[in-house]
C-alpha cells in the first residue's frame, strides 16, 4: 500500500470531542446567517478550550463549515433537489463519522449541479475529493513498477489479480454467478461466458422500498447478527479462497448502525447505473463491479479519476498511479478515466465473473495486508457483521483501533442482489 504522508491529517486526531461541544453553538450562528468557525473557534475561542483542540480538529471544522456554506448556496441558487441528499445542516466533528455522514451530502450537490452549473459542480467535487483523501490508501497493486506505455498495448503494464490457476484447478462448489454486462454492440473485447453464467439478468422482485424524508431508499432493516466464526485463510491461492469467499458472502448482514448509509449506496448505485452500463460496454466489466470500485477508489465523485478520486478530471493523476491517463485530451471526461484505470488494474477483457472470482480480485486489487494479518478486509466487508475495527492507515501501517468508514465492496454487491438488481443464480 501507499500513501502520501499528509493524507488522512485533515480529519483525524484529538480533541473532536472539545470541538463537537462547540457545534450546537456554530449550528445556531449558521442558522443566524454569521460564520460561527471564525467567531467560535478563533480568536474568541478561551484559550483553555482552545488548548484542547489540535489543528486536525480546527481543519476538520472549517471542512463541515464549508460544507454547509455550499448547501446553503445551493438553496440560494435554486438547484434541484436529489435523491442523494441524506440530511442538511449541522454536521458533528467526530473522525470516526465524519467521513461517512458528509459523503451522501458532497455526493448530492454535485448531483443537484452537474447539468445546471458546472463550477459549482467542481467545487463540491474538489471538496468531495479532499474528503476521500482521509480515508483512501492506494491499493497494493500500484506499489508494483509497471512498465511505460498504454494499459492497453503494453503487458508490462497490466497486473494480474487471478494469482493462480483458472476454474479447471476451482474446488467443487456451489455456483453463485453474477451476469455480464450485455456487450452487444459495442466496443468492448468479446468476453465469452464461462461456467453456468447466464447471458440476461434474473428477474428477481424488489423488496418493498420506504422512501425517507430524504428520498433515500431503504431496504427492510435486518438486525445483524453475530457471525459464525469464519477462519481467515491466509493463503492468498485463489482456489483455496473461494469457498470462504461464498461462505462470508452468504452469512453477511448488514450492521443496523450503518443502515442508513448503506441504503443510500443502493439509492447511489441505482442512480448512476447508467453511467457505469457505459464503461461496462468498453471494457467488459460488470456495472456493479465499477460501482463498488468507484465508491471506495473516488468515493463516487463523477468530477474525479476513476483510478484514486484525484481532482481535477481536466489534470492527470497526480497520487499514484501518477500521470493517468497517459494520453489526456479533452472532453478529459469520467468515462475516459474510467475505461484507462480498468485497463490499467488489467479487468478489462477478463472472464469469469462468477461472485467468488470477483471478491478475489477485489481484494487482491486492494492487497492482501489483512488477510496476512488472519483479518476480514474491510475493503469487502465493512458495514457488515464480519468487520469492526482495524484498518491500514498508510503505507504498511497498520492500525488495530482505525475503523472503516467506507462501506465494503461486498456490502455493496450484496444491497444489489437483495434489492434484486444484480442476480445470483
Amino acid at each position: 500500500m501507499h500513501a502520501s504522508g499528509s493524507r488522512r491529517q485533515v480529519l483525524l486526531g484529538a480533541g473532536a470531542s472539545a470541538v463537537s461541544l462547540a457545534m450546537p453553538f456554530a449550528a445556531r450562528a449558521q442558522q443566524a446567517g454569521t460564520n460561527p468557525l471564525g467567531q467560535l473557534l478563533g480568536q474568541a475561542l478561551p484559550a483553555e478550550l482552545r488548548s484542547l483542540i489540535p489543528a486536525q480538529a480546527f481543519q476538520a471544522a472549517e471542512f463541515v463549515d464549508t460544507l454547509i456554506s455550499l448547501e446553503r448556496e445551493a438553496g440560494t441558487l435554486k438547484l434541484p433537489k436529489s435523491k442523494l441528499s441524506l440530511g442538511e445542516g449541522a454536521l458533528p466533528v467526530n473522525p470516526e463519522l465524519l467521513y461517512e455522514l458528509a459523503l451522501p451530502r458532497l455526493v448530492a450537490l454535485v448531483d443537484r449541479a452537474e447539468l445546471r452549473n458546472i463550477p459549482f459542480a467542481d467545487r463540491a467535487g474538489a471538496l468531495l475529493a479532499k474528503l476521500h483523501d482521509t480515508q483512501h490508501v492506494a491499493p497494493e497493486m500500484f506499489a508494483v513498477p509497471m512498465a511505460s506505455g498504454p494499459a492497453s498495448t503494453t503487458a508490462g503494464n497490466r497486473l494480474s489479480l487471478d494469482g493462480g490457476p483458472d476454474d479447471a484447478a476451482r474446488p467443487s462448489l456451489p455456483r453463485i454467478d453474477f451476469p455480464l454486462p450485455d456487450l452487444k454492440g459495442s466496443d468492448a473485447p468479446a468476453v465469452p461466458p464461462t461456467g453456468s453464467m447466464t447471458s440476461e439478468p434474473v428477474v428477481q422482485p424488489l423488496p418493498q422500498q420506504v422512501p425517507t424524508p430524504d428520498g433515500v431508499d431503504t431496504a427492510p432493516a435486518v438486525p445483524a447478527q453475530p457471525a459464525a466464526p469464519i477462519t481467515i485463510n491466509r493463503s492468498l491461492k485463489f482456489p483455496d479462497l473461494a469457498e470462504e469467499y461464498a461462505a462470508m458472502f452468504a452469512t453477511a448482514e448488514f450492521n443496523t448502525a450503518h443502515s442508513q448509509t448503506a441504503n443510500w449506496h443502493l439509492t447511489m448505485m441505482r442512480q448512476a447505473r447508467s453511467r457505469y452500463e457505459g464503461a461496462a460496454r468498453r471494457t467488459g466489466v460488470p456495472w456493479f463491479f465499477i460501482a463498488a470500485i468507484h465508491g471506495l477508489e473516488a468515493s463516487f465523485n463523477f468530477r474525479a479519476h476513476f483510478h484514486n478520486g484525484d481532482y481535477p478530471l481536466t489534470s492527470r493523476t497526480r497520487q499514484v498511479p501518477a500521470g493517468r491517463p497517459l494520453v489526456w485530451l479533452p472532453p478529459s471526461d469520467w468515462e475516459a478515466s474510467t475505461v484507462d484505470a480498468l485497463r490499467l488494474m488489467g479487468f478489462a477483457g477478463a472472464s469469469d465473473w462468477s461472485l467468488p472470482r470477483t471478491l478475489y480480485r477485489l481484494e487482491a486489487f486492494n492487497g492482501f495486508g489483512y488477510r496476512r494479518l488472519g483479518r476480514a478486509s474491510p475493503y469487502l466487508w465493512s458495514f457488515s457483521n464480519h468487520y469492526s475495527r482495524g484498518k491500514f492507515v498508510a503505507d504498511g501501517r497498520f492500525n488495530a483501533q482505525a475503523r472503516s468508514q467506507q462501506c465494503g465492496s461486498a456490502v455493496m454487491l450484496k444491497l444489489l442482489a437483495e434489492a434484486g438488481e444484480i442476480a445470483i443464480s
